[in-house]
């Protein structure tokens, strides 16, 4: 095919730069050469966008040969051309003789030829690019390891979702025992679990339900054009029985299981909006052990609002100094002296008046703002103890409740050191009580803290000893001091005579380990009496006083100065 061409431009009205130069010469017989043996699609026109030069690249991009196209206008091919800016390229989409479109990059370069304006065009086929670009833009948009999609496309799903204000029904899951069997098994086991439960996942969802893996171990299916909640219900039992069927990995039989939110949409709910929902729901359904769904109640918001404005009245608390110790006396089951006491914290409510541990305390302990006053627990008990001891009650020692979250910090030994030091006070003057349960979820990092307490003379005890279920083995390996026998086996309103032998094996079992013992709840003299019994060196309880004040423990000094013995 010969590229029809004019002559050289004898002018040009237009600068043009070097790379338009060489991307768009002028026809000629150069130009003719170049032409014939580029791979794009090179043509020329007049002012009119008509025709006047088309090469074999241009036939093989655009099925138009040479007597097909030249005298025909550009926009045949083209569309709009006259728009496209002539000093940069840009991407547009051609029309094909078949008519289809393709993908082009188009470069322009203007210029007069015997005073005639002339338009001279490179087509190039960027349909490769595009594929490569698509390409690019479907991996952003999917998981990698589970083929679903990700993050990034559903809340891109979910915002047109939105938008076309349509129905939803989102299902929130987040599987139960993951973390365990990554830990134990490694990631690549990890792996294989998540890519499973993906598998599964699509497997039991309708045709036009929508699937994502949201991160981690969670995963989202939004079922579209439907807001009922017993539908979401109904498939997310069905998806957590798929779960829970074992998974065989290295010839191990391994088992998940999941919790699920649940959350309907009616008029296109903000996506934000109804992801909280569900994880509002999820968070109740896990809170209710494995393998449940909950559907999300508006209730579950203004318990969240709740805890929100609680939280802030927490922070107004701490920050007005409405945080008190109270002390309740720890005695000598033997002859009664007062031996210490056990700080408890109360809330000097501007409002409520002084509010109890339980009205708080499970929302303080959660808080990072259980890290400050946990600190100024430990210091304000350590200042009175110091008072105490060098005034009206020697030897006396004080028990302090500590919060999980202390240990977690790492710093718990330092901020027990600097106390001790501030106030002069004796290690062995300070015990610190750490429950059964916080144990049971610690690491070696905890267990290196309380070994360091242990090695400064603090006294470690176990609070609410035997209530939980691994207390045996625990004492073999915890430095502890001594431990609390729980209330619930010494004044409960159903003791019997099985609890009375559990504390009597306790209190031989602690002897033998040579750890102290003490009971707590003892409200009676009978109580007192069959605790002495059975060998338990100290008791606290009702029937020595409630928690009271520093100053009215202070009192407590007139109940025989020569013994300092406790009020029975």
């Amino acid at each position: 095919m010969a590229f029809n061409s004019g002559t050289t431009p004898a002018s040009v009205d237009r600068p043009y730069d070097d790379v338009d130069r060489a991307r768009c010469p002028a026809p000629g017989a150069g130009f003719e050469q170049i032409a014939a043996a580029s791979p794009d699609g090179i043509l020329a026109t007049d002012a009119n966008y008509v025709i006047l030069a088309w090469n074999a690249g241009a036939e093989r991009l655009l099925g138009y040969s040479a007597g097909e196209a030249v005298g025909r206008s550009l926009e045949l091919v083209v569309p709009n051309v006259a728009s496209a800016p002539a000093d940069r390229p840009v991407c547009l989409r051609a029309i094909r003789r078949d008519g289809v479109q393709v993908p082009v990059e188009l470069s322009l370069s203007r210029w007069t030829e015997g005073g005639m304006p002339r338009l001279g065009a490179i087509l190039r086929d960027a349909s490769e690019r595009h594929r490569a670009e698509e390409t690019l833009r479907n991996a952003a948009m999917i998981d990698a390891l589970t083929g679903l999609a990700n993050r990034a496309s559903l809340d891109a799903h979910l915002a047109e979702i939105a938008e076309a204000e349509r129905s939803v029904t989102l299902l929130l899951i987040d599987l139960d025992g993951f973390k365990e069997v990554n830990d134990t098994l490694g990631h690549l086991a990890g792996d294989l679990i998540l890519a499973e439960v993906a598998r599964r996942l699509r497997a039991h969802i309708l045709a036009g339900h929508f699937v994502a893996r949201m991160g981690g171990d969670e995963f989202v299916v939004l079922i579209e054009g439907v807001a009922n909640p017993m539908d979401g219900v109904w498939l997310g039992e069905t998806l957590i029985d798929a779960i829970e069927q074992a998974i065989t990995i290295d010839d191990a039989m391994v088992t998940v299981s999941a919790g699920i939110g649940v959350a309907c949409s009616a008029n296109g709910s903000l996506p934000a909006e109804l992801l909280a929902d569900a994880d509002l729901a999820l968070y109740k359904a896990k809170r209710g052990g494995r393998g449940r769904t909950q559907l999300f109640t508006s209730d579950l918001r203004l318990r969240i609002m709740e805890k929100g404005l609680a939280r802030a009245e927490l922070a107004s608390a701490w920050a007005g100094g409405q945080f008190e110790l109270y002390y309740q006396p720890q005695v000598m089951l033997g002859d009664g002296k007062l031996c210490g006491a056990e700080a408890l914290l109360r809330w000097n409510h501007p409002v409520r008046g002084v509010l109890a541990p339980g009205a708080f305390l499970p929302l303080l302990e959660t808080d990072a703002l259980a890290m400050s006053v946990g600190a100024w627990i430990i210091d304000e008990a350590c200042r009175q103890t110091a008072e105490w001891r060098a005034t009206v009650f020697p030897g006396f020692r004080v028990a302090v409740n500590l919060f999980a979250l202390q240990f977690k910090s790492g710093d718990i030994v330092s901020e027990v050191t600097r106390a001790l030091a501030r106030h002069d006070l004796a290690p062995d003057a300070l015990e610190l009580e750490i429950t059964e349960n916080t144990i049971l979820k610690s690491d070696e990092r905890i267990l290196r803290q309380l070994n360091r307490l242990r090695d400064l003379g603090v006294g470690l005890a176990f609070d609410d000893f035997g209530t939980g279920f691994a207390s045996l083995s625990m004492l073999r390996h915890y430095p502890v001091s001594k431990i609390k026998i729980d209330r619930s086996f010494v004044s409960g309103a159903d003791v019997c005579q099985k609890d009375r032998s559990i504390t009597q094996a306790l209190v031989h079992m602690a002897d033998g380990l040579g750890i102290e013992v003490i009971a707590e709840g003892i409200e009676t003299l009978e109580h007192h009496a069959l605790m002495l019994s059975q060998g338990c060196g100290m008791g606290q309880g009702y029937l020595y006083s409630r928690p009271v004040t520093a100053r009215t423990f202070h009192a407590l000094s007139r109940y025989g100065d020569q013994d300092r013995r406790a009020a029975v």
